[in-house]
């Protein structure tokens, strides 16, 4: 069985097509990579998934769940997605540790927290705003955020861009 299913997903800007009938599917326990040139749609097909933008047709379908598709519409925050962006999507106002718990469920057991905060290298800013950060700091509180709910799927939109060989090696 897939985990996620994207069947027939079009998606257009205007008279811009961007994405025409895509389809793809990943089981259990693999990874999917979407390659293609600036501007070809990967963040979009990205946020359609995560339910951030609509498609103009097609389906999303996560563990057998219809997400998007025809009159359904499932809310991002019910989807169980998590999605690390390109740009960060930090809150300026809240501290990394309140960026990081943002989206935190009820459930997640402290020892996850703690172990995210501390693989991500993040002890030590917690306290600090993201204005407060380089580049790399902000890509792992955002990369921490995204997994804090530990997500059924993880969607990645080029996370490891700002951050340094030795740090992409341990974040990987």
């Amino acid at each position: 069985m897939e985990l996620l299913r994207v069947e027939n997903i079009v998606k257009a800007f205007g008279s811009t097509n961007v994405l025409n009938n895509v389809c793809f599917g990943l089981k259990p326990g693999e990874f999917g990579c979407l390659l293609g040139s600036s501007g070809s749609g990967k963040s979009t097909l990205l946020r359609i998934i995560a339910g951030l933008e609509m498609a103009d047709k097609g389906e999303v379908m996560l563990d057998g769940s219809l997400l998007a598709g025809g009159r359904v519409f499932v809310k991002p925050e019910k989807r169980n997605i998590g999605m690390i962006f390109q740009d960060y999507a930090l809150f300026p106002h809240l501290t990394v540790k309140q960026n990081i718990f943002f989206g935190k469920l009820n459930g997640t057991a402290d020892a996850y927290r703690e172990k995210l905060v501390e693989v991500l290298g993040l002890k030590a800013l917690l306290d600090r705003y993201p204005h407060q950060l380089s580049g790399g700091q902000q890509q792992r509180v955002a990369i921490a955020r995204s997994m804090m709910v530990n997500p059924q799927i993880l969607l990645m939109d080029e996370p490891f861009s700002n951050l340094d060989e030795w740090m992409k090696e341990d974040v990987r």
